[in-house]
């Protein structure tokens, strides 16, 4: 062989060596595999021709290679498979521009993807994303490069969607902004209340869309550990929301953008505002009570209701007045103290109902009903009146009749400078208080041996009517329950289950009931307790435990100015003694105690365990009878706990 055609054959075989190196990069780079079949027999035929060429020369013979049929196949295939990965390459050049193309487009969208579209993904995830993609211009296969941006892409698509229906799931206004408030992401709410698209408000600063305002709502600095606190906002329509932002930050601490919340909160501030006006309400009737027990003059004693209703807060002013059944029918002003102008001076003071002369007080004396007016300023039956209450600010009023007996004697009235200020269990508080003003009046009037303090007048004073009775019962219960923090009026329980356990040990009607009045008040003394220390949990010191001893004889000291046909005072005073002298405030034992403070220290024991207090959960009857059941014949009297348990257990009785 010719040197020159050894130099041409090595030639050729380098050249194929490197177009086959060439042709593997670009295999690996477009994924093309049938470019990788026809390039690798192409060579393999390529390689074949040249051996058979190389021995030609050498003049060896071998088996086909001496075939000139064959050869010449040999080199037509080669060259046409040599051609075929040529096209291909030329192909795969061109896709791989468009595919580089194509690559730059992808990283521009997902570079202005939104944040949310990274949601479940960690840094090391978005790394390894980001730097895949840079290698399609680096040597990484581009088709590989472009599918798994086609499945982020979809991945995110997924993401987006699903995140989507999840931010719409929730009812209140939610809504993404960035460090410039400006709108990321909202969801239907949102977008419903700000009456816009998601089009619409995207880079938009939020308080330019909903809710509108002059700058972003500056809710108060979060506690570590302990979230938001959030702040009530009061929109042009009267609504209220609450608002609260959450700061969303990335694994390394680096702020992303802020999650916000408006909760719309009109309902039940409307609501905290009425529950609020009820328990002060209650807290007046109570103090008005307690300021009634300790004063024997009139004239004192209606001067200090009128002066506690407004110093509560809740009562612009407050009058009481008597009726004179002369024939100008006047109103003489007993007691009054407010922000208004002395009610005597008006020309038209008196009781009488007509247009001209017409005032809520007037009303609540001539027709003996409670009169409640919640716009006075606009109420047409008020004309001449009007001009009053808007010169003084009085909104709506609540007016009482004062009965002594059958006959009406006055009236007691509570203006608010609020309009629609009272409730129905607001006015129902009053009535409360304005019988009890009623009782004390009468008792005041029933001769020299009542005038220590707040006195019913005796039973037949008030011809027996247990009704009667019974209310002014209720508000000494109200007392105790304006002090309370408990929800349920667990008072009134102990008399309904006092009362049901007297009747299941066969006593007379009249026993029962009485026993269902002392129920009621039984902790009528706590009156005399700091708060503070009824509200205390866990353990008292001496001193407190001390206090809380003396509300029984408290109770005493109140009841027993009251003429009831039932030994209510005795009761209470007693109804914390047990059977063997372990009780107080005096220690006594057996029957020494009276069957109905027996009966009463059961049913407070089984209320004290079975509902929820300040030292621990709703526990329930059953715990409270297993309790009792323990204390059987020790703490308390055998016959009544048997009583107690057969009521609960064989005749299912529950609690009104």
């Amino acid at each position: 062989m010719q040197l020159t055609e050894i130099v041409l054959h090595s030639t050729s075989i380098i050249v194929v060596v490197i177009a086959a190196i060439l042709a593997l990069q670009l295999i690996r780079l477009s994924g093309k595999t049938n470019t990788w079949i026809y390039l690798s027999v192409g060579i393999l035929l390529l390689a074949i021709a040249s051996f058979e060429q190389y021995l030609e020369h050498t003049g060896i013979s071998a088996g086909l290679f001496t075939n000139h049929i064959f050869i010449d196949a040999l080199r037509l295939g080669t060259s046409v498979l040599m051609l075929v990965a040529v096209i291909s390459g030329v192909s795969i050049f061109r896709e791989r521009k468009m595919g580089l193309e194509l690559i730059d487009k992808q990283i521009q969208r997902l570079q202005h993807a939104p944040p949310e579209s990274e949601i479940g993904m960690t840094d090391s995830e978005r790394a390894t994303r980001q730097a895949l993609i840079r290698s399609g211009r680096s040597g990484v296969s581009v088709v590989t490069a472009l599918q798994y941006l086609r499945d982020e892409e979809q991945r995110i698509t997924q993401m987006l969607k699903d995140w989507q229906a999840t931010f719409d799931a929730i009812t209140i206004p939610v809504f993404v902004y960035d460090r410039s408030y400006r709108l990321i992401r909202a969801n239907r709410a949102y977008l419903e209340r700000a009456g816009a698209t998601m089009k619409d408000i995207i880079g938009k600063p939020y308080f330019d869309v909903f809710p509108k305002s002059d700058g972003p709502i500056i809710d108060p600095p979060r506690n570590a550990g302990q979230g938001t606190s959030g702040s009530d906002i009061r929109l042009a329509t009267g609504e209220i929301f609450t608002s609260r932002n959450y700061p969303i930050y990335s694994e390394n601490d680096e702020y992303r953008y802020t999650l916000h919340t408006l909760e719309e909160v009109t309902v039940v501030k409307q609501a905290e505002k009425s529950i609020r006006r009820i328990r002060l309400s209650l807290q007046v009737v109570a103090n008005c009570i307690r300021a009634m027990l300790r004063e024997s003059d009139e004239a004192q004693m209606l001067q200090t209701i009128c002066k506690v209703a407004v110093n509560s807060g809740l009562y612009r002013t407050a009058w009481i007045g008597r009726a004179e059944q002369d024939e100008k029918k006047t109103l003489h002003l007993l007691a009054s103290h407010g922000h208004a102008q002395d009610p005597s001076q008006l020309p038209d003071s008196t009781w009488g109902d007509t247009e001209d002369s017409r005032t809520p007080m007037g009303v609540a004396i001539s027709t003996g009903k409670t009169s409640v007016v919640q716009d006075l300023a606009h109420d047409p039956k008020f004309s001449t009146f009007r001009r009053f209450a808007v010169k003084n600010h009085l909104a709506s009023a609540v007016s009482l009749p004062l009965y002594q007996g059958d006959t009406i004697w006055g009236g007691i009235t509570f203006y608010s400078d609020e309009p629609s200020a009272f409730s129905e269990e607001e006015i129902d508080a009053l009535e409360i208080l304005g019988a009890s003003v009623a009782f004390g009046i009468t008792a005041l009037h029933s001769g020299p041996a009542n005038k220590t303090g707040l006195l019913l007048p005796s039973t037949q004073g008030i011809g027996k009517s247990t009704a009667s009775l019974e209310k002014i019962i209720v508000a000494l219960e109200t007392v105790i329950e304006a002090r309370s923090h408990y929800g349920t009026s667990n008072q009134r329980f102990v008399g309904e289950i006092g009362m049901a356990i007297a009747m299941e040990m066969g006593l007379t009607h009249e026993q029962a009931y009485g026993i269902r009045l002392a129920g009621i008040v039984h902790d009528i003394g706590e009156i005399n307790v700091p708060e503070e220390i009824l509200r205390k949990t866990g353990e008292l010191t001496p001193d407190e435990y001390a206090q809380i001893q003396g509300h029984p004889q408290a109770g005493y000291d109140i009841l027993s100015k009251l003429d009831l046909p039932w030994p209510l005072a005795q009761t209470v005073l007693q109804h914390h003694e047990r059977m063997n002298g372990s009780g107080y405030p005096n220690g006594l034992s057996g029957e020494q105690i009276q069957l109905e403070a027996r009966i009463i220290a059961v049913a407070d024991t089984i209320v004290a365990i079975a509902y929820q207090s300040q030292n621990h959960p709703h526990l329930g009857i059953p715990a409270a009878l297993v309790e009792v059941e323990k204390g059987k014949g020790t703490l308390f009297d055998p016959a009544v706990v048997d009583a107690a348990v057969r009521l609960f257990r064989e005749k299912n009785y529950q609690a009104p």
